[in-house]
């Protein structure tokens, strides 16, 4: 097994570098967010060339692309288009919409191959990736938990309510169907909703 140190990228004749590093994240993003491009259409061929590096030079740091696209979401890079909670005055009807939304958006092939090869990814280097733990913490800035903390200090919720534990409620049973099997009826996910709000309100 070969030590993975610094050596010359031979292709543009440079120095790998935390320049390159960078360059090769700020692609991805740009060609998932910018270029209308789905997941399963981009290849690591297409990030060198956005970042102006070697194909091997992305293959020293990253064993296949969704370990770069992986980086690029944990380093805020890539940002999760997370829908947002409406605002109508009627809690449960809104966190209803965030999920009829969220089915229609994420429940779909391209969509579904992406979350399946970012959690292979994820899992096979939790050991030793700096930034596993952040995707645990997902739910935290979510719309969702963003919604539950203004409900909270308004009155609405629990005072003792810990907002990112009740988005995760909603929300995670939803990615393991996402990753397990088909889309749910909107009934079984609007339960999860009821079922949440059911413990966070005030007694």
């Amino acid at each position: 097994m070969t030590e993975d140190v610094p050596i010359a990228e031979t292709r543009r004749g440079r120095p790998r570098s935390a320049a390159a590093h960078q360059a090769v994240l700020a692609a991805t993003a740009r060609l998932l967010t910018c270029g209308d491009l789905e997941y399963d259409d981009l290849t690591v061929e297409g990030i060198a060339a956005e970042a102006g590096v070697g194909k091997q030079t992305i293959y020293r740091w990253w064993p296949q692309k969704a370990a770069v696209v992986l980086e690029a979401l944990l380093t805020g890079h890539l940002q999760l288009d997370f829908a947002q909670v409406p605002d109508t005055g009627d809690l449960r009807a809104d966190l209803h919409t965030w999920v009829d939304q969220t089915l229609d958006e994420a429940f779909t092939e391209g969509y579904r191959s992406m979350a399946r090869s970012l959690i292979s990814a994820l899992l096979a280097g939790a050991a030793h990736n700096e930034g596993f733990q952040a995707v645990t913490r997902i739910w935290e800035d979510s719309p969702v938990a963003d919604r539950l903390r203004q409900e909270r200090e308004a009155g609405h919720l629990r005072a003792d309510l810990d907002a990112s534990s009740a988005a995760a409620a909603i929300a995670s049973p939803l990615v393991l169907r996402l990753l397990t099997s088909g889309r749910p009826e909107a009934a079984w996910a609007h339960a999860l909703v009821d079922t949440a709000l059911d413990g966070a309100r005030t007694r």
